[in-house]
């Protein structure tokens, strides 16, 4: 019993420290932005980085791991937000290296926002997140844009 209350106290102080103090920004990281494919190409590059959601400046910024900023957008331009789960087979690996492969499916997790840029022209931004934080960077964009995020999940 102990313990919880001093979890408990620790988690009120560390909410009370960002509200009085001003919050730091949340980063996820091991993210991957999904560049759009250049005319004639079928597949776009990817670059490494992390999801941020700056609630001072009231921005979501991808940055990559040299620290620079590869996209940034304001909350209230952020038209829709969309969270999709795929998942695909994995042949190649259940073939190549263990049979029990052959039953099992490989998934990935992306988070699609559309939003006006500031020419006034629809745009878009395809973010690959991490299994292992997926789900508290689908919460933080709804919490901290105050928009709802829209699921597909593939099965």
């Amino acid at each position: 019993m102990p313990a919880r209350k001093l979890m408990v106290s620790g988690l009120v102080f560390a909410l009370l420290s960002g509200v009085c103090f001003g919050q730091a920004p949340f980063d996820f990281g091991k993210a991957e932005y999904v560049k759009p494919a250049a005319a004639g190409s079928k597949k776009g590059e990817t670059v490494d980085g992390s999801l941020r959601f700056d609630a001072a400046k009231k921005e979501v910024q991808f940055v990559d791991k040299k620290g620079s900023s590869a996209v940034d957008i304001k909350y209230d331009a952020i038209k829709s937000m969309l969270y999709e789960k795929t998942a695909k087979p994995r042949y190649a690996a259940g073939l190549l290296l263990a049979w029990p492969l052959l039953f099992t499916k490989s998934k990935k997790h992306y988070l699609t926002i559309q939003y006006t840029d500031a020419a006034g022209a629809g745009q878009f931004v395809i973010i690959h997140l991490d299994k292992s934080n997926f789900r508290e960077a689908v919460a933080r964009a709804e919490s901290e844009t105050g928009k709802k995020v829209e699921r597909s999940e593939e099965h």
